[in-house]
């Protein structure tokens, strides 16, 4: 799965998304829609995806959600999601907001963790001072170069009563802007990549452990998430059979 990094996740997105639309205009009454609208098929995929989730969640094994058997699930899941989408959205000339609102908030949030999964990546590098690094590692060993290089200008650490570190922070150079980094008060560096403070030198300070984390498709996900939520607040406020 990781070869399906952008473009190619979302070409291959864009070509499923019209063949669902083009099966549905010109074939909905074939075999295959009737399928994918059936209860078996519902229950398959819910089925489907909840066993691989206990799996994945039970056995700690994180590398199953790459492989090809779970996409091939999830993408199975998808296209039942979709197909009901396309079916129950309108009532009539009116839009069933609460219906679309739910559904499609959950495409929008399990589509975006499967397609734009390839897209995350998680680096390491560390910030010397005032010596420019533009290089980072990825967890399997590859090195990323960094769009604009990073400098560590100062390091401060405050310790408490008992003598521990309370807080530190980095003061850090990015290209041409001066940040200053606390341990989870990220830095965004442009849409979806941020730049965090991990760590650092205990004994000289003489540098900082950054870590860049790139997800370009959370905003999708966060997207789906105020969705589902803003349809459940309709079904609780109107009632199931309002």
């Amino acid at each position: 799965m990781n070869n399906l990094a952008f473009p190619l996740n979302l070409i291959l997105l864009v070509l499923w998304a019209v063949s669902v639309v083009m099966i549905w205009r010109n074939s909905r009454e074939s075999r295959f829609v009737r399928f994918m609208l059936s209860p078996l098929a519902t229950y398959l995929s819910i089925g489907l995806f909840l066993i691989i989730v206990l799996v994945v969640g039970m056995t700690g094994r994180r590398e199953l959600a790459g492989s090809w058997p779970f996409a091939v699930f999830i993408l199975f899941f998808q296209t039942v999601l979709a197909f009901v989408i396309l079916r129950g959205w309108r009532r009539g000339n009116g839009i069933r907001w609460r219906f679309f609102l739910l559904h499609t908030g959950l495409m929008l949030t399990v589509g975006s963790m499967f397609w734009g999964a390839p897209d995350n990546l998680t680096l390491r590098t560390q910030a010397f001072k005032d010596v420019p690094v533009s290089e980072a590692y990825a967890p399997d060993g590859r090195t990323e170069w960094l769009d604009v290089p990073v400098t560590l200008a100062d390091f401060t650490v405050s310790y408490g009563d008992d003598g521990q570190p309370s807080d530190y922070r980095a003061f850090i150079r990015v290209g041409d802007e001066d940040v200053v980094l606390r341990v989870n008060h990220p830095y965004q560096i442009r849409f979806g990549e941020d730049l965090y403070l991990s760590g650092y030198d205990t004994v000289s300070q003489e540098y900082c452990i950054l870590q860049i984390v790139r997800e370009p498709w959370r905003y999708v996900t966060l997207a789906g998430i105020i969705m589902i939520l803003a349809g459940a607040l309709l079904l609780f406020i109107g009632g199931p059979k309002s």
